[in-house]
């Protein structure tokens, strides 16, 4: 009885290593893949989808207008948080409001889809904005080019 308990406890050992390699490790997700990287618009705005092909839900982290190397670091220019519809305690972060580009995550973030909707430009010089995504421990840009 006492061997049967030593090799009942080494069964358990293997199988407890062994299915651990079943599941992502931290910072070992794959890349989120969508059917489009970026999108283009004329100076009359419009809406777009993306989708993410291989993650059945993701969230805004926050959206910019451009990057700058200054004084050694990265600095985003009119960087802005994503909110929830639910207000600040949901969580959720499916929509964002960068003013003349606004985008959302339908069904309250439940979703593969991120829908992107362009006001009018009537400034006469082209824009361009990112959004950033989030899906789990993946992370990928969205970019925005309006003429």
């Amino acid at each position: 009885m006492k061997h049967f308990g030593i090799w009942a406890a080494m069964a358990a050992l293997i199988v407890i290593g062994t299915s651990c390699d079943r599941f992502a490790k931290d910072g070992d997700w794959p890349p989120i893949k969508m059917d489009k990287s970026e999108v283009h618009f004329t100076s009359e705005g419009g809406e777009e989808t993306v989708t993410a092909k291989n993650y059945s839900g993701w969230w805004i982290n926050g959206g910019y207008e451009d990057v700058l190397y200054m004084n050694g670091q990265l600095e985003y220019v009119n960087y802005l948080y994503a909110g929830s519809t639910d207000g600040e305690d949901a969580c959720t972060y499916d929509i964002l409001d960068g003013g003349w580009y606004h985008a959302s995550v339908p069904n309250k973030g439940r979703s593969n889809q991120l829908i992107i909707t362009i006001d009018p430009n009537y400034t006469a010089k082209p824009r361009q904005a990112y959004i950033a995504m989030e899906a789990g421990d993946a992370f990928t840009t969205v970019k925005i080019y309006q003429n």
